[in-house]
């Protein structure tokens, strides 16, 4: 078995995409770098793309490792119909082109995640950089129900509270709903 490709997670907002890969990365326990528009975007030219290289040389030297891209639509929406600035977001797209290749090839874990996939560039999604796009959806009533048996672990329960009957009401919902109800309460 080689080594994985390129995953995307999509969904809608408070899916729990971004918990799921925060466990995936702690049961790996490898290092873990995050792309996101707060540590790699710059209003200089060519910062940007810079900083991206950067961040994909230091996860390629700390291999295996995890690379995640947050909110890919920050920097990966399609070139020709985004309402960008021009050649230095194409510059951009670019480096995540060049490098995504060259560091799932060096034991590095790629894994970006999006509420708006339908606006990623079509090159992007292709086979050869993401082999996997993986739709994320609301928490089921079971998977609710397994967070609550979680959260609610360490904490006094009266006899006559139903995790299920709570888990029910809470499908569909955010997990951050889920685990602020439950902070609350």
């Amino acid at each position: 078995i080689g080594f994985p490709a390129a995953i995307i997670l999509h969904g809608p907002p408070g899916c729990g995409k971004t918990f799921a890969v925060e466990k995936l990365v702690e049961f790996l326990g490898w290092p873990s770098y995050s792309v996101s528009s707060g540590n790699v975007g710059s209003p200089y030219i060519h910062d940007t793309s810079r900083k991206i290289s950067e961040m994909f040389d230091t996860a390629i030297e700390n291999a295996p490792s995890v690379l995640i891209i947050d909110e890919m639509e920050s920097f990966l929406t399609n070139r020709e119909t985004a309402q960008t600035s021009g050649t230095h977001h194409v510059e951009e797209v670019a480096e995540f082109l060049r490098r995504i290749p060259e560091a799932t090839k060096k034991k590095v874990l790629i894994i970006a995640m999006t509420n708006m996939i339908d606006s990623i560039d079509p090159a992007i999604l292709r086979r050869g950089r993401f082999d996997h796009i993986l739709e994320v959806d609301m928490p089921s009533a079971e998977e609710v129900e397994a967070l609550l048996g979680h959260l609610l672990s360490a904490l006094p329960v009266a006899d006559d509270v139903s995790v299920k009957t709570i888990a029910k009401e809470l499908a569909g919902h955010p997990l951050s709903d889920v685990a602020y109800i439950v902070k609350e309460a």
